[in-house]
């Protein structure tokens, strides 16, 4: 049976951070640990949140998350957290800012070290720090989801934080606060997004809700993220691509699937992880087209397809017109030994619930296509 589908509270329009010092109030936090980032910091972001704050709220701030969420990032924004005499965490970012908030909610009512619970998640109980999320991008999926994924070091594979405690119990999705997400960032985590609808719908077993939201979350990138990308600040834009990113976060709760293998098999250079699923996921695609055939159907009615058009095909032109890169090589990544990664591909748990298990020498030939 797969988990039960846990979600925050949820509030989402454009305004909704107004509403946080009243959420705060409701999980009696009144000495908040605000995790960001410096970009976050410097565009003004993090200042249009703490001016929603009340007088009563002693906030303290840790904004050194770096770009994919480190042990030493936990770490420090941990000691922030003490030294603040915090009680809550609220999260202001993108997926790696969630994430490392997560993994401080964990410290606040577990012994450290963090490492301790990567990949353990009996480990975990019910003794989290509450946590606020307030994405500020639109694909991670993390202000929704029961997991984080977080890197021994920059140069390192992400190990996963997992478990029901970890939903944040409240996610404040304003579309305003992403309005200054530039271009790339705004393309990589779009189709991050859609790789969490499409792998999470076909995901088994069937969850007949949760497949409607993806799909939802499907039509809503295939119709928006252009239009993101292109204007920044086009506001249906923007408020449809955050939408399909909380969907997508939901989607996770059924499984992913040999797109995450891959990302997770090649995260250990310090690349966007959004950008390296989005790469993948056109080749996994194409295995698994005419085994899942009554799957495909669905998704080619969802972006209004015809029936003689490959889905594959479509995220294809999709990552073109929005500038994903065309292969791992264009991104970045150079591997000495793509055995090596078609591996640990292989033996990822992001496989667990795909609808086919890619073999090792599959996962070999997916490599060698988009190694470039």
């Amino acid at each position: 049976m797969p988990p039960l589908l846990q979600i925050p509270r949820v509030h989402f329009d454009f305004g909704a951070i107004s509403v946080l010092s009243e959420e705060l109030d409701v999980l009696r936090i009144g000495r908040p640990l605000l995790i960001t980032d410096r970009g976050l910091v410097a565009c003004g972001v993090l200042a249009r949140v703490s001016d929603t704050l009340s007088a009563n709220v002693t906030k303290s701030v840790f904004d050194g998350v770096p770009e994919n969420p480190t042990i030493d990032g936990v770490d420090r924004a941990f000691a922030a957290y003490r030294d603040g005499d915090c009680d809550g965490v609220v999260a202001v970012g993108g997926g790696s800012v969630i994430d490392t908030a997560k993994a401080v909610s964990v410290l606040a009512g577990h012994p450290g070290p963090i490492s301790a619970y990567l990949g353990h998640p009996e480990k975990l109980t019910r003794s989290i720090a509450p946590l606020i999320a307030i994405p500020t991008t639109a694909g991670t999926g993390s202000e929704a989801s029961r997991g984080a994924g977080i890197h021994p070091n920059a140069k390192s594979r992400a190990i996963g934080l997992n478990s029901p405690y970890l939903v944040p119990k409240v996610a404040i999705c304003d579309p305003e606060l992403t309005l200054t997400l530039p271009p790339h960032l705004t393309a990589g985590t779009g189709m991050d997004a859609l790789s969490h609808c499409i792998e999470g719908f076909l995901a088994d077993p069937a969850n007949p809700p949760l497949d409607a939201v993806a799909l939802d979350g499907v039509e809503r990138v295939f119709t928006y993220l252009e239009r993101a990308v292109s204007n920044g600040g086009d506001r249906e834009a923007r408020w449809n691509m955050l939408m399909a990113g909380l969907e997508g976060g939901m989607s996770i709760f059924k499984g992913l699937g040999p797109a995450h293998a891959i990302a997770n098999a090649c995260g250990d250079r310090g690349l966007h992880h959004g950008m390296l699923v989005t790469i993948a996921l056109p080749a996994t695609l194409r295995l698994l087209e005419s085994r899942i055939e009554g799957k495909m159907r669905r998704l080619r009615a969802a972006i209004k397809l015809a029936p003689d058009h490959r889905v594959s095909d479509t995220v294809v032109e999709l990552n073109r017109r929005v500038g994903v890169p065309a292969s791992l090589r264009a991104l970045g990544f150079h591997a000495t030994d793509l055995e090596e990664v078609a591996s640990d591909a292989a033996n990822s748990w992001f496989n667990a619930r795909s609808p086919y298990r890619p073999s090792k020498s599959e996962f070999a030939s997916i490599l060698e296509e988009i190694a470039g």
